[in-house]
């Protein structure tokens, strides 16, 4: 995954080898796989569910879990320019999804009153913002920081007082671990223009962080 967060700087000391690059399309590529895999599983089981807000909110994240993981293996897969900058701009721009798709599933099932629906606005807006600014005015929009992404993965944190008395706390602790795993993890995608492999490192925090994730909608919103 290049992510949202990928620093474009004309001062980069060097561009990914074709050899990184291959290890971060396999790494990213099992993650696809494994999003399938869980997709499936996922929707076996919630569409048993008589909660349409559970089904609504299971499908929201799957989908934008499976296209995170499906553009980021493009964009390390192709060399030509024209294609890796396309798939490059929907890997960017779909991150920003997933980071709204994640929060979903808790706030239609669990926060369904006024000042929730208007956090769940204000995040899915910010996203929506994010993914037309990476993937319809890339040219224009070439410094990205990696801030907003942290700024928006950990806004639904306003929200904890209220979770804590509704779900689980393991869910909680699902929920903390993954997003750490995702912020521990730019810091290598900060540095890795400088040091090789850093960016796969990235992935494999990233699949961490998913999987967090992925186990705590499944058994606290969907299994519920």
């Amino acid at each position: 995954m290049d992510s949202c967060c990928q620093i474009h700087s004309p001062d980069r000391p060097r561009a990914l080898s074709r050899e990184e690059e291959a290890v971060n399309a396999l790494t990213h590529g099992l993650g696809l796989v494994l999003s399938v895999i869980g997709a499936v599983v996922m929707a076996m089981t919630v569409i048993r569910h008589p909660d349409v807000w559970r089904i609504v909110g299971a499908t929201v994240y799957v989908a934008s879990l499976m296209a995170v993981y499906a553009m980021s293996t493009l964009s390390h897969s192709f060399h030509t320019p024209r294609w890796r900058e396309f798939f490059r701009a929907l890997d960017q721009g779909t991150i920003y999804l997933l980071i709204a798709a994640t929060y979903t599933p808790f706030s239609l099932v669990y926060l369904r009153t006024t000042p929730w629906w208007l956090l769940l606005g204000t995040v899915w807006t910010l996203a929506i913002c994010g993914f037309i600014a990476k993937v319809f005015f890339r040219n224009r929009v070439q410094v990205a920081t990696i801030w907003p992404c942290l700024i928006l993965g950990w806004m639904p944190v306003i929200s904890v007082p209220y979770l804590i008395g509704v779900v689980p706390i393991a869910a909680g602790w699902w929920m903390l671990v993954g997003g750490l795993c995702y912020t521990i993890g730019t810091i290598f995608l900060r540095y890795d223009y400088k040091v090789r492999h850093f960016h796969a490192v990235w992935h494999v925090m990233v699949l961490a962080g998913s999987l967090c994730h992925f186990l705590a909608i499944f058994m606290f919103v969907v299994q519920a």
